[in-house]
């Protein structure tokens, strides 16, 4: 029996591919398999995957994009794993039998581990830039961490051809993002694990991104990022319903642990930029226990609504704004939770680039006015200038924003 279907999607990379394949080469077991499908090159691709031998399998199909040449690779192969790697990343050195022993051993339907990134200079030596995104995994669930952002890759994960097949097959209208759209499914309706070891290395490089259909520069990536981060959590509404946020929390008050999943769930979708979804999250948390301060728990979840890696520009609209602002001088639990969110958009303030501080102080501004607890704040950092601002001020005034 096959062991792991190794697959690679490939559009023109060949001056890449040769070397992310022969890293799966130097790991792969006598029963894995490992297939390359072509969406489509027009450049030497073909020449260079055959190259390496018959140990890969090649097949070329007419330009359709990512998600339907992983369907037809997932349909040609038949190993109980499949690891779907990039045509221009490279498996570290044992990270096969390492996320393999871990997804045995955790009886886990998938199971991840971590990636650094690099880049190659003029002279084609490596330099290290960083390790890529990795949230605290220590607290909260597994579901959360991904739904709240896209920090898993497919480079870095094994997952059971079993659980392929209960949540479905890749949605081929995703042109970009169909990594995440599938990440979130799996994390929904499957069980997760992972290894907190770098088990990849991500090639950051220039030139054009997507199919052909919707090729775009590497420097307009965030902007594509953010549209089909939208599209991801309208397609998987129904997925993403509250009674799936009940699940990621315990409690014996029933109605308490309501109001925290809502609060997470707007917190997702805040930082996926679907705002009108937020709102009516938020109003629906305040008529829940309304006499009730929040718990640390949801106050945490609260400040983390504006600290998206996309940042927050869908609250910047005019009816979103309105609307957070009402309820800000609304009843006094709309107010605790607006207060608590805010708290994370003034941790923006005092870290984030000068243009997205400029826009963090106009929405505050907005939403609390100039006399109101966060206003006070807001005009002291104008006054400021955008320079430093003391500990103690921040210490003060996140504590009387959040409290």
């Amino acid at each position: 029996m096959t062991r792991i279907s190794f697959i690679m999607p490939t559009f023109n990379r060949s001056a890449l591919i040769a070397e992310s394949l022969q890293a799966i080469l130097a790991q792969a077991d006598d029963t894995d398999e490992i297939l390359v499908v072509d969406d489509g090159s027009t450049d030497a691709t073909s020449a260079v995957v055959h190259s390496l031998g018959p140990r890969v399998r090649y097949v070329r199909q007419d330009n359709a994009g990512k998600s339907a040449a992983l369907n037809r690779a997932l349909a040609m192969t038949d190993g109980d794993y499949v690891w779907i790697c990039d045509d221009d990343d490279l498996l570290r050195a044992g990270a096969v039998p390492r996320l393999v022993a871990a997804l045995q051993s955790s009886g886990a339907d998938f199971v991840f581990g971590r990636h650094e990134r690099f880049r190659a200079d003029s002279a084609g030596n490596r330099v290290a830039m960083g390790p890529g995104y990795w949230p605290d995994l220590a607290t909260g669930t597994l579901a959360r961490h991904v739904l709240e952002d896209a920090f898993v890759m497919q480079n870095g994960a094994l997952v059971r051809r079993a659980s392929y097949a209960r949540v479905g097959a890749f949605d081929e209208s995703f042109l970009r993002s169909q990594d995440y759209e599938m990440f979130v499914r799996l994390a929904l309706e499957c069980s997760g694990a992972y290894v907190d070891t770098v088990v990849f290395d991500q090639r950051k490089h220039d030139g054009v991104r997507g199919p052909s259909t919707v090729r775009h520069a590497a420097t307009g990536a965030d902007e594509v990022w953010q549209q089909y981060d939208r599209m991801i959590f309208q397609a998987n509404a129904a997925r993403v319903s509250r009674r799936a946020f009940e699940t990621m929390f315990d409690g014996a008050d029933a109605d308490h642990v309501r109001r925290a999943a809502l609060l997470q769930r707007a917190c997702v979708h805040a930082r996926h930029g679907l705002w009108p979804v937020v709102v009516a999250d938020l109003a629906d948390a305040a008529a829940i226990l309304p006499e009730r301060p929040l718990h640390s728990v949801e106050r945490t979840i609260c400040r983390r609504m504006f600290g998206g890696k996309h940042g927050f520009s869908g609250a910047m609209e005019g009816a979103t704004r309105t609307e957070l602002g009402r309820m800000y001088n609304g009843s006094a639990a709309h107010a605790r939770i607006i207060r608590a969110g805010l708290a994370g958009l003034l941790w923006r303030l005092r870290r984030d680039t000068p243009m997205v501080r400029r826009a963090a102080l106009s929405l505050l501004t907005t939403i609390a006015g100039p006399r109101g607890t966060v206003g006070v704040v807001a005009e002291h950092l104008r006054g400021r200038n955008d320079r430093a601002i003391d500990d103690s001020l921040w210490e003060k005034g996140l504590m009387r924003i959040a409290a």
